[in-house]
């Protein structure tokens, strides 16, 4: 599998005339490196804005997403794909990119502020569509704009702080949702499902529904039809807990995600963006961080045997620390559920008592798991560099392309 993806990257990044010759690779995203797929991208998307024409926008910054919203609803495709120059009212400036860079940001800030109800953010500071954004009478209206909005700022370049749960970011680029995604939106839900799946759940007497709460008003909601009526045994309990997953993740907010796609793929195709795994969608919207490797070492915990001088542990550091930031913002996403370092950096996790954790994961022979609810990696005890390496990129690889 290395070598084939080694030497296949060497062709598309020596020979950019082998591109349009080997596209039936990018049915296979995984055989090509981020960066292989991130020039390719950017290539295509570097002449979608026709800089003949401008879109010029004058809005209100103190209203800035209602303003702006009534200004670009109802606009043309070729409209949103125009050079933009961006004005605020009452403030003199010409815009030479910066006033719109701030607008992408002024604009990202108040589609994801949880106050407009249009977004539900997790414990993470990750986002997916409110099932009760409806409370806004244009909702749907706004998902298609906020989906032509991330995609205008892909085509651009320009990166925002809106980093979408990992579920929805599937949905968007159509691939299968898993459990494991649960534990990004609500992870003691996630954790009771994955409980119902390791115990005799015939004493719990419950039946395929699930009650929620939606403006203070309690309702009852059925996950299958007639499922007042069906018990959960140990036979069907597996798919009880698919189908409680799949209501929270995509049921309960289907309108507003085939909106934000509509708005999405309006500009820029499924084909075009499908050949990013989740992770990388997030990274492609928010940009790569920068991962501060010795912070990241003073403030991890390490349980038994493992400690800070542990010769396996010295050489996770060791090989981590050789990392681009690509692939250490994968690796983080893989740890945590998010691919950004909090503000205040590692400690940040240990005072919301989720500090980074690292804990025997057995012999070389096992691929490392993650525990994102708790910030916890198993680590096996892999006993060179090249061999922790490869298992650690391997890890985040699998985890993103669904290949185990």
């Amino acid at each position: 599998y290395e070598k084939y993806r080694t030497v296949i990257n060497d062709i598309l990044v020596n020979d950019e005339n082998k591109l349009s010759q080997l596209k039936f690779l990018f049915d296979y995203p995984e055989l090509l490196s981020f960066q292989t797929r991130f020039n390719y991208f950017r290539e295509k998307m570097k002449n979608r804005i026709n800089t003949k024409y401008l879109l010029s926008l004058n809005v209100d910054r103190s209203n800035i997403l209602v303003s702006s919203f009534e200004k670009l609803n109802g606009r043309t495709n070729d409209e949103w794909l125009r050079k933009l120059s961006i004005t605020f009212n009452g403030e003199k400036g010409q815009d030479a990119g910066g006033l719109t860079n701030e607008w992408f940001t002024l604009i990202a800030q108040e589609l994801f502020n949880t106050n407009n109800a249009l977004f539900k953010s997790s414990e993470n500071k990750s986002y997916q569509p409110n099932p009760s954004s409806n409370i806004n009478s244009e909702h749907i209206d706004y998902f298609k704009f906020s989906g032509k909005f991330i995609a205008r700022a892909l085509i651009q370049g320009q990166c925002v702080n809106a980093h979408l749960m990992r579920s929805f970011c599937r949905q968007i680029l159509g691939v299968q949702l898993k459990l494991r995604d649960l534990e990004d939106f609500d992870e003691e839900l996630f954790k009771s499902l994955q409980m119902i799946l390791s115990i005799d759940v015939e004493p719990l007497d419950l039946n395929f529904t699930i009650d929620v709460s939606e403006y203070g008003v309690n309702k009852t909601i059925l996950l299958k039809e007639g499922g007042d009526e069906i018990s959960v045994t140990n036979e069907n309990k597996a798919e009880y807990v698919s189908l409680y997953a799949n209501y929270h993740l995509r049921k309960s907010i289907i309108q507003q995600i085939n909106a934000f796609c509509e708005g999405f793929y309006s500009l820029i195709s499924h084909e075009d963006i499908s050949i990013f795994s989740p992770s990388e969608l997030d990274l492609l919207i928010c940009g790569i961080p920068e991962i501060n490797i010795d912070d990241f070492r003073r403030n991890t915990v390490f349980r038994y045997p493992y400690n800070e001088k542990h010769p396996v542990i010295v050489r996770f550091f060791d090989v981590i620390s050789k990392w681009n930031n690509e692939n250490l913002a994968k690796f983080l996403l893989f740890l945590t559920g998010s691919s950004q370092v909090p503000v205040r950096g590692f400690k940040d996790y240990a005072d919301r008592d989720k500090p980074i954790t690292i804990s025997y994961g057995g012999d070389k022979t096992r691929l490392c798991v993650a525990h994102t609810c708790f910030n916890t990696l198993d680590l096996p005890e892999y006993e060179d560099e090249f061999e922790m390496n490869e298992k650690l990129l391997l890890s985040i690889q699998e985890c993103e392309f669904g290949l185990v």
